[in-house]
């Protein structure tokens, strides 16, 4: 059985608020998307995910603090996770969601479904640009 305050890297008398904040951390230092081609990473945040999911809970926890102690009281099954591994958690699915969505704008927008006109259009403006900053230069 794995020991979930050592999975979130925080004390047995931790409170929610410290779990939480240890979870985020380390969700972001190991999500999969972050550390692509990781069978490591990809393990160590289900195990951060499964540490989160039963301190979050106050029921769970105390069950999971209950079994810690009581040798006699194994755990009944392992755990999964709650949902979809790859539709939870999954920074690539949110942004192909939001890449079809109406509302323009947004991070994306430019780098991944700017056409070669606005590239171009864009350069044309920051040239045009520059040059009058030097022609006002030149008739001071």
């Amino acid at each position: 059985m794995l020991n979930y305050y050592n999975v979130l890297e925080v004390s047995i008398n931790a409170s929610q608020a410290e779990i939480k904040h240890s979870f985020r951390n380390l969700a972001l230092k190991y999500h999969p998307d972050k550390n692509r081609n990781s069978e490591y990473a990809r393990q160590k945040f289900m195990q951060v995910v499964e540490a989160y999911e039963v301190l979050s809970d106050i029921q769970a926890r105390k069950n999971y603090d209950n079994a810690a102690y009581d040798r006699s009281y194994p755990p009944k099954q392992r755990w999964t996770p709650s949902a979809d591994f790859d539709q939870i958690y999954s920074y690539s699915r949110i942004k192909r969601q939001y890449r079809h969505s109406t509302i323009g704008g947004g991070m994306w927008d430019i780098s991944e479904s700017a056409s070669t006109g606005l590239w171009k259009a864009t350069m044309i403006l920051f040239g045009s640009l520059g040059a009058m900053v030097i022609f006002i230069m030149l008739m001071r």
